[in-house]
């Protein structure tokens, strides 16, 4: 478990390294649960170097208006784990870090006690099954 830093106004932080094509940087984000995605402003994606994703997204803020942003792509780290990550480009006083980074990465929050917590193997499960060669080849072979 790791406590993220409070500020003493009630809003944690935590320390996440990001990587993109030009640099690596990093950031004291803001955890927010009720964010989807990393968001970081147009100047810091740029500096980075991410890498555009061609999907747009509309996105409910705060205060309720509507914006469409464009979608990025880039590594992220938290305590060690590493994970990519979709950044959404809007202008922020703080970056944010949002539930699907850190779901990526294997955390959660616990909002009783502002701790981030291990809650999955880094990137998540991966289930799979015992096949054998021969049972693999007559699937193969239905869809060729």
């Amino acid at each position: 478990m790791m406590l993220v830093n409070e500020n003493g106004n009630g809003f944690a932080y935590v320390n996440v390294l990001v990587r993109g094509k030009r640099k690596e940087k990093s950031f004291e984000m803001l955890v927010e649960t009720g964010s989807t995605y990393i968001v970081l402003s147009p100047d810091e994606i740029e500096d980075l170097g991410l890498h555009e994703t061609p999907y747009k997204v509309k996105l409910t803020l705060a205060d309720k208006r509507e914006v469409e942003v464009s979608m990025f792509l880039a590594e992220v780290e938290v305590m060690g784990r590493k994970g990519p990550a979709f950044v959404a480009e809007l202008e922020t006083p703080k970056p944010l870090l949002g539930v699907y980074a850190l779901e990526t990465l294997g955390f959660k929050v616990n909002p009783r006690t502002g701790e981030i917590e291990e809650i999955s193997p880094e990137g998540g499960y991966l289930l799979t099954a015992e096949v054998s060669e021969e049972e693999l080849k007559r699937n193969i072979k239905k869809f060729v």
